[in-house]
This record gives structure tokens, sequence and C-alpha cells, in this order.
């Protein structure tokens, strides 16, 4: 559940957020989410070695998440410029 943390709070803030506070509320989000993550592994029949390869893909995919939010932005500005 807190995988989607990142996710979805890396797409909304892309899109509505500035820049820089954007890519700060990430890496919390992605810290908060990763913490959780890996804290509660073995209740949901993982261990703790599962955060050897966690990071990595979480960092990717709340990257990507948050570089596809920017594109939105983006374009709403473009179409906004052009109408």
């Amino acid at each position: 559940m807190f995988a989607l943390l990142p996710l979805i709070g890396g797409l909304l803030l892309g899109w509505l957020a500035p820049r820089k506070v954007a890519i700060l509320v990430q890496v919390v989000f992605y810290a908060i989410a990763l913490t959780v993550l890996t804290i509660t592994a073995p209740d949901h029949g993982g261990n703790y070695s599962d955060g050897l390869w966690l990071p990595p893909a979480l960092a990717l995919v709340a990257a990507g998440t948050l570089l596809l939010g920017f594109r939105l932005a983006r374009r709403g500005t473009r179409r906004a410029a052009q109408s």
C-alpha cells in the first residue's frame, strides 16, 4: 500500500507542484515508502533482505512517475499557450 505513495504522489506532484517542491516531496515519499516496506516485509512473507532489491526498483518507478507528471504539466501549459 505504501508503494502507491511515490507512484500517485509523484504523478500529482509533477503535474501540479513547482519543480523543486515536487522533487523534494517525492524524495520524502520515497523514503517513507521504502522504510515502511522494508520494515514490514516479514509480515508479508518476505524478509529484511528484500531491502537489497526494493530501493532500486522503487526509485525507478518513483522517478518515472515524477517525470510523467512533469510531462503532463508541460503538455497542459503548451495547450493553454496555443489557445
